[in-house]
């Protein structure tokens, strides 16, 4: 990004611990009185890290903590009024989203706090002191809808039921699920629910079509995509299919014919997620075809009438 000379990017603290630490001195150790001792706290060799950079001469910065938290947004007093802070959070929030993470957080000066709420960040708690200067902790949940990157590593439940929703978010004619037991901690509850109702208003041609192994978990606990099934089954269709040589009990997403969020094993296993992999996509649809003409209609799905 650029503009009147300004760039921010992505920095790597073996290669840019000078710049990145002068910016921070002066803002925060020169500046606020942070004790040194505070602000370099020796976390910086794990973070991911952003500078800004004006005519190449570092001027901002930033940094992402492996748990998700946000924190060193600085900007020189010689840069402010730039809107340089907001690329800063901008750019670790996208830091942040491809790298699979759903909540980040952050320690607000107390005097910042506006400039959070308007990213939409949330308080959360009383104000408290941190070295000396009045605090707010804050809170995010970041929009699946913007995840338009290749993740592998993906956890398990979770982002994987938010890839699940940007899968559905982004999905236009098809939608094709695998999975053994549809985990209601990924597929029920509103949010997906909602998300299935959106797509399959959004055209008459919409349709989705699911895989399961066994019925009758999913009528013994009313399963919120059995229910939509049973009122619209010419749009969700499940069928089971109990043994096929071809499938193991993975879970697959399959959108349209170019996206696909793949769980190859159980629970403890990472995730794959890969938008606008049309080769890959191609191969897991063929698959699941194979495997939708071997499974069959259930009739405990039409067994109680809603």
């Amino acid at each position: 990004m650029s503009t009147d000379g300004i760039t921010v990017r992505s920095a790597d603290w073996a290669d840019d611990e000078a710049a990145l630490t002068r910016v921070r001195s002066a803002v925060f150790i020169l500046e606020q009185g942070v004790p040194r001792a505070i602000e370099m706290d020796g976390q910086d060799p794990d973070a991911r890290h952003v500078l800004a950079e004006h005519d190449g001469q570092a001027v901002g910065c930033g940094r992402l903590l492996p748990d998700g938290r946000i924190g060193r947004i600085a900007v020189l007093a010689s840069h402010r009024g730039l809107g340089i802070g907001a690329r800063l959070l901008e750019a670790l929030l996208d830091l942040a989203r491809n790298a699979a993470m759903v909540d980040v957080y952050l320690h607000s000066q107390a005097s910042a706090t506006a400039f959070y709420t308007r990213a939409g960040f949330e308080a959360r708690g009383p104000v408290f002191e941190e070295a000396g200067i009045p605090h707010q902790d804050m809170q995010l949940t970041l929009d699946y809808r913007r995840w338009n990157e290749r993740l592998v590593h993906v956890a398990y439940p979770r982002p994987f039921d938010q890839l699940v929703l940007a899968q559905l978010h982004h999905a236009r004619r098809e939608l094709r699920l695998l999975s053994p037991a549809l985990d209601p901690r990924v597929f029920d509850g509103e949010p997906f629910l909602a998300a299935l109702r959106q797509f399959i208003r959004e055209s008459r041609l919409s349709n989705a079509r699911v895989i399961v192994r066994e019925s009758r978990p999913l009528v013994q606990s009313g399963h919120g995509l059995l229910q939509m099934a049973r009122r619209l089954p010419s749009r969700v269709e499940l069928r089971v299919l109990r043994e096929h040589g071809d499938w193991n009990g993975d879970s697959q997403v399959i959108r349209d014919r170019d996206s696909l969020l793949t769980l190859p094993g159980g629970e403890s296993s990472p995730a794959l997620y890969a938008p606008d992999d049309r080769p890959r996509t191609e191969r897991a649809v063929e698959r699941y075809e194979e495997l939708w003409r071997a499974a069959a209609p259930d009739p405990e799905f039409r067994a109680l009438s809603i």
